[in-house]
């Protein structure tokens, strides 16, 4: 029998979101918070919809789970979802309970969810889901998530053993998370025009786990990514069930892939600008096959979508291009993404708005994550300017010095939407602006003018 908090809970939860309804808000993840401090087992006692696709991991949570939940939907799957972005205990109480009835009823069969790794040991004793993609498992976030094999460690305790795993066969780390559940691999074999061994400064694994001996990469695409077997014992990583064989990237910041499984070529044109969409383009795919869908059906739905505009954002004016590029802070392998898009782009100028306002707001100051960005892929001579704004352009400014790029290269502000002032279109033809999720509101107001200045170029 539930407990009468729990309904207490979810009258108080439900009467939260027809108020912030009403004020016009968001029902975000604040409804979460009110059902679990008045029951703090909320989610043990609500009814969960029969089927659960979820995904976690460093980088590419939302960007899988949108497009899961954008497939899905088009293909007549009504979902459960908190693609509003609460991806923590809170946020997954406040998506549960919107839809769900007076008496805690799931409303619909299907649920999509992003689930933040840390959030593991509060969420899957009570939410397990039928498919989990993994999509990797990387340093991030040093005060909160230490170090990468911290949050192994978090997963590997709390996945359900029911869960099938739909995992990153190009990752020694998530690849061996729980030994003993079903799980499916995805992967990408090295393309033609990549280098076989990557020149990041970061590398999570480079022992093997058995026997410690030195592991021995035959590909290795960035940080730790690539396919790699051990010098003494049998380690190696596993065979993908799901490996793109080829890609050929579109102006309009697409892909047409193929993808290698049970011995057939499955033909699909992605929303995908860089490889780290590639690899989660190929998670859902290998996801979404596990779930039922058909090879046309899925073929079809990822025709339909794009790249969140939020996040990837190009304009062209009169043969110039600006690309606004999100790359989550304190994240070195998706910042060090962005700049390998820009190191070989000829006439380019780079705007870093990596002030990191999160860490500011909410814990003490800490760039060290910063010396884990390879900001020596902007040392080259297609890199005419490097405009750094923010409270932190003397901590860049830094960085970028001791990567060796020329003093004269660089300009800074300390204020974001000043930016602009700075940028000499006549030697740049190219212009990124590389920012962090904390500060979309200046992006916005700096890409405008930028725009303007474009139109008005010659």
């Amino acid at each position: 029998m539930k407990p009468i908090r729990f309904y207490f809970a979810l009258f108080c939860g439900k009467l939260t979101i027809a108020l912030l309804k009403m004020l016009k808000k968001r029902a975000t993840n604040f409804p979460g918070s009110v059902v679990l401090t008045l029951c703090p087992d909320f989610l043990k006692h609500l009814e969960k919809p029969e089927k659960i696709i979820a995904v976690t991991g460093t980088n590419g949570k939302t960007t899988c789970s949108n497009m899961l939940l954008d497939i899905l939907t088009d293909n007549g799957y009504d979902c459960t979802n908190n693609n509003f972005g609460g991806n923590v205990d809170t946020g997954i109480s406040a998506a549960l309970l919107k839809d769900s009835t007076l008496t805690g009823k799931a409303t619909k069969k299907y649920c999509v969810l992003e689930i933040d790794e840390r959030s593991a040991v509060r969420v899957y004793p009570y939410v397990q889901p039928d498919i989990l993609i993994v999509t990797n498992l990387t340093r991030d976030s040093y005060k909160r998530n230490a170090h990468v094999e911290y949050i192994f460690n978090i997963l590997n305790d709390n996945i359900p053993d029911k869960t099938h795993l739909i995992l990153n066969a190009d990752d020694l780390i998530s690849s061996s998370l729980k030994k003993n559940n079903k799980r499916t691999y995805f992967g990408m074999k090295p393309f033609s025009d990549e280098q076989l061994i990557g020149n990041n400064i970061v590398r999570d694994i480079t022992a093997c786990p058995v026997c410690s001996s030195p592991l021995e990469y035959s590909f290795l695409r960035y940080n730790h990514i690539g396919r790699a077997k051990c010098s003494k014992c049998d380690f190696c990583s596993p065979e993908p069930d799901f490996d793109t064989a080829s890609r050929v990237f579109t102006p309009d910041g697409r892909a047409d892939i193929e993808v290698l499984h049970d011995g057939k070529t499955e033909k699909y044109n992605v929303p995908c600008e860089n490889t780290i969409n590639l690899y989660n383009a190929t998670a859902v795919t290998a996801a979404l096959r596990t779930f039922g869908l058909t090879e046309e059906q899925l073929a079809a739905s990822f025709k339909k979508i794009n790249v969140v505009r939020s996040r990837y954002d190009v304009t062209e004016e009169k043969g110039r291009t600006l690309k606004c590029i999100m790359a989550k802070g304190q994240n070195p392998v998706a910042c060090s993404h962005s700049l390998n898009i820009a190191r070989n782009t000829p006439d380019t100028a780079v705007i870093l708005l990596w002030d990191d306002y999160y860490d500011r707001k909410e814990t003490s100051e800490n760039t060290a994550w910063y010396y884990d960005v390879d900001f020596e892929f902007l040392v080259n001579d297609n890199i005419k300017q490097i405009i750094v704004a923010g409270k932190r352009a003397g901590d860049l400014v830094l960085r970028l010095l001791v990567a060796g790029i020329p003093e004269e290269k660089i300009s800074t502000t300390e204020h974001e939407v000043d930016a602009d002032r700075l940028l000499d279109l006549k030697i740049s033809k190219n212009i990124y602006i590389f920012f962090d999720m904390y500060v979309d509101q200046y992006k916005e107001i700096l890409k405008e003018k930028i725009k303007e200045m474009m139109k008005n170029a010659d």
